[in-house]
């Protein structure tokens, strides 16, 4: 089973969710980790969890260029909300 596709709409959810989150709260905005990394993050920690489920075979690996769409996706996503959000 090929999951690239799920790959690639979480990650986008994930960036609406985050943006939305951060904007909320101001105080993300200044963490150690910047608001357009997260999507990296979490991208790391699906493939992290998928990582056994490839190695048994039972999916394929998701591609270099479904992880590049979805977290520069989710980046550009997280970054459009916060610049339209207003300041805390």
């Amino acid at each position: 089973m090929h999951i690239g596709r799920y790959f690639i709409v979480g990650l986008l959810l994930f960036g609406i969710v985050a943006g939305f989150v951060i904007a909320g709260h101001p105080s993300l905005r200044d963490g150690p980790i910047p608001a357009f990394l997260w999507p990296v993050a979490f991208a790391l920690l699906i493939d992290l969890a998928l990582l056994p489920l490839v190695r048994s075979g039972r999916i394929e690996p998701v591609t270099m260029n479904e992880r590049a769409i979805g977290v520069i996706g989710a980046a550009v996503i997280v970054t459009v909300i916060l610049a339209a959000a207003p300041a805390g």
